[in-house]
């Protein structure tokens, strides 16, 4: 039976770091964790934990440079199964693909997999950057940051990430989420087949579907007290394990989230699709935006009609993002 692991099993954590990096290219025998192994942000797939090393066989810039533990998270069903094992997998490529090329920002760059007593990957060990994150803001320079590395990350060239799921096209990306929503959704809810409806009138053209972070919230975005401006102070972006390839109005989508606040912004939306213009991005419409906005509201919908059919459901119920559904559809239909 697989040992399982808990955020205070911190012995068994110092164990699954030496052996991964002892069994490491360039690490060689005898490492130790220094000092305390420190718990860091956690998402809603992986706890973080920073730590530092020492070995007689390690490179010399290592005592220096601090790493960071990601392992898969193991506390709800919903955490269980492949595909978060597998999005690891590809994340840790796609930073060793980062490294090789010419992205211009700095990314944790990939150590290596973490495998458990029965040599199951859970989780993988990368460098950990150097900054402070973007969330502490809460005003226009902070989209205009998101922007400015959102239009970096699509000007990559796709052919250089063919292990990432992908589209053929932005329209293609569109009619794929829509395809993932259970057909009794718009059966249950006649909002949900108008919006649906009012979506599949209104797909992106044109095929240039890019390469996407997947998840460019302040929070994956680190930058340095002491530049002058918040552009320049950018020196990071981390978490790539949602990149995939599609229509780049995703990633914006995912920043405003159908809010008309989006981080302090009034209609932020909008301020987001003229940063991202700014900085030379693909063509993209605030029309653009709001589908995929659209559409993360419709999935909201849909786990919390999932959710509130079991005998204790938590969370907001789908009246709720129901409600929320119908007033995006008001504010993009006009």
């Amino acid at each position: 039976m697989a040992r399982r692991w808990s955020r205070h099993n911190y012995g068994y954590l110092r164990h699954l770091i030496e052996r991964s990096l002892e069994a490491c290219p360039g690490f060689g025998a005898r490492v130790e964790v220094e000092d305390k192994i420190e718990p860091i942000t956690e998402g809603l797939w992986h706890q973080n934990y920073r730590f530092w090393i020492q070995g007689r066989n390690s490179p010399a810039a290592s005592a220096e440079q601090g790493y960071i533990l990601r392992l898969l998270q193991q506390r709800y069903d919903w955490q269980a199964g492949p595909e978060p094992r597998e999005r690891l997998l590809r994340e840790g490529e796609t930073l060793q693909i980062l490294k090789r090329t010419d992205f211009p920002h700095p990314t944790p760059e990939f150590v290596c997999f973490v495998a458990d007593d029965q040599s199951q990957v859970i989780g993988m060990i990368e460098t950990a950057l150097p900054g402070f994150s973007l969330d502490a803001f809460k005003d226009r320079s902070t989209l205009r940051a998101i922007s400015h590395a959102a239009a970096n990350v699509h000007r990559m060239a796709v052919e250089e990430f063919r292990h990432l799921a992908g589209s053929a096209d932005r329209a293609e990306h569109v009619k794929g989420r829509l395809a993932e929503l259970d057909g009794a959704l718009f059966t249950e809810f006649p909002s949900a087949k108008e919006t649906r409806q009012w979506i599949l009138g209104h797909l992106p053209s044109g095929d240039g579907a890019c390469l996407l972070h997947g998840d460019l919230l302040p929070q994956n975005l680190l930058w340095d007290w002491e530049a002058s401006s918040r552009e320049e102070a950018l020196v990071g972006i981390v978490d790539w394990e949602m990149a995939c390839i599609g229509d780049p109005a995703y990633d914006l989508a995912i920043v405003s989230r159908g809010n008309r606040n989006v981080h302090g912004v009034k209609e932020g939306v909008n301020v987001l699709v003229e940063e991202y213009s700014a900085v030379g991005g693909r063509p993209i419409s605030v029309t653009d935006v709001r589908v995929h906005e659209l559409l993360l509201v419709l999935r909201w919908l849909e786990e919390a009609r999932g959710e509130h059919q079991k005998p204790n459901a938590g969370g907001q119920g789908p009246n709720f993002y129901e409600n929320q559904l119908r007033s995006l559809y008001r504010r993009a239909a006009t």
